[in-house]
């Protein structure tokens, strides 16, 4: 995904956790979260493409690559929450539940490290002097949440987790990334000068004339219900993450039937496909899928620190 796509979806998640119908249990935890954030909603273009422009770690940790493998022991796939609509739809590919080999990628494992370096700061911050040069300060800490922010939206891009190659001749990736970034150019204000988007009077992104695509994500992303659980047998952000990426393998399967890959798929071919009739629907259940997984993270993470802090 591309710069403003990740700053969008980073916005999407805080808009959910403030608007979505949380429950009771963990309500205050997400209106904290919230609450903190806006402080600091300049930072989430810088912050969520960090990964990409500074760190440049896209062939090892924005990626975990899986092709399917008749020989391979490998045949466990996770059971995670109901509502995301990738799993929904991975129960029903004809790949589930069928041998693959991860061929490259740590991606999970970056979330997780990502996830527990936030919590780790947070301890410092609270345990150090104010003042202290070896103490993170609250900026520093939100940027992380904004890389972590952008791990977490590459796991569910179906072709960051497909084995098969799309970068190269036709660059079905881009191409596709490159339709979404213009999808949030359209409908909202960007303050180009300052790396940041215009705001409305609740602090989020500015709209102009919104896409048919991104209303729906606004709208679908409030209205979804909200599921705290990372899933049966998931317990950690690893766990989850690595559940997410084997249904955005799924998903990319299931977008760009398996007789493709880089040798034989143009953007003229690419678009003469059943899956192109369909691109908005997927796009929306990726985009909402995202926002879903993003929240999820960061408010445990967030529960994590506070439980620790006993605020």
């Amino acid at each position: 995904m591309k710069k403003y796509t990740h700053a969008w979806l980073a916005f999407m998640a805080i808009k959910r956790l403030e608007q979505a119908a949380i429950p009771q249990e963990h309500r205050a935890n997400a209106q904290s979260l919230v609450k903190w954030f806006k402080d600091y909603r300049d930072f989430v273009i810088s912050g969520s493409w960090y990964p990409d422009q500074v760190f440049k770690d896209m062939a090892t940790s924005h990626i975990i690559k899986y092709r399917p493998d008749e020989k391979s022991k490998n045949v466990s796939f996770r059971k995670m929450p109901g509502t995301l609509r990738c799993y929904q739809l991975g129960l029903k590919s004809p790949l589930y539940q069928k041998p693959f080999t991860i061929e490259a990628g740590n991606l999970a494992d970056r979330c997780e490290a990502f996830a527990q370096s936030i919590v780790d700061s947070f301890k410092m911050l609270r345990t150090e002097d104010k003042g202290n040069p070896i103490s993170p300060s609250n900026n520093h800490i939100a940027t992380r949440f904004f890389i972590l922010s952008h791990y977490i939206a590459d796991c569910h891009m179906p072709l960051h987790c497909d084995a098969r190659s799309f970068s190269m001749d036709g660059n079905i990736h881009a191409f596709i990334e490159s339709e979404w970034d213009k999808q949030v150019r359209a409908s909202y204000e960007l303050d180009t000068d300052n790396e940041r988007f215009f705001y409305d009077p609740q602090g989020y992104p500015l709209k102009k004339k919104m896409t048919a695509l991104m209303a729906a994500v606004e709208q679908e992303i409030v209205e979804r219900p909200f599921k705290y659980e990372w899933g049966t047998g998931c317990k950690n952000t690893w766990d989850y993450m690595s559940g997410v990426s084997q249904y955005s393998y799924l998903m990319a399967y299931r977008m760009i039937p398996a007789e493709y890959d880089n040798t034989n798929l143009s953007k003229e071919t690419f678009r003469g496909l059943d899956c192109w009739k369909e691109f908005d629907t997927y796009s929306k259940d990726i985009f909402s899928d995202a926002v879903e997984s993003i929240a999820r993270v960061w408010l445990h993470v967030w529960a994590r620190y506070r439980q620790w802090a006993k605020m």
